[in-house]
């Protein structure tokens, strides 16, 4: 169910700004705020909120992979986020020096 959702809020996001740099955004965003929530949890140590987290927000987008591949599929699609993710780094580097 986790990867129907962020296959949706992929298309979403292709269809609203029509650029493939989005979409690389978008995950690095996503991942970053999944890990954040993940790590929350932690420090705040409520077994009410830990259960909602744990229910609702997967730990991240190479957990999701996991969850829902198998196989060559998995080590395929966690070498394409290992490029999506140098890509994010590489556009916010970039972003970083055109602003000086």
């Amino acid at each position: 169910m986790d990867i129907v959702v962020l296959l949706i809020l992929i298309i979403i996001v292709l269809v609203v700004f029509k650029d493939t740099i989005s979409i690389i955004y978008f995950l690095g965003i996503a991942d970053i705020f999944m890990r954040l929530i993940h790590f929350i949890k932690e420090l705040v140590s409520v077994p009410e909120f830990s259960d909602l987290i744990n229910t609702y927000i997967p730990g991240s987008v190479v957990n999701i992979i996991a969850n829902n591949t198998d196989g060559i599929i998995t080590t395929i699609m966690n070498w394409v986020y290992v490029v999506i993710m140098v890509l994010f780094l590489f556009y916010l580097v970039k972003y970083l020096f055109k602003r000086r």
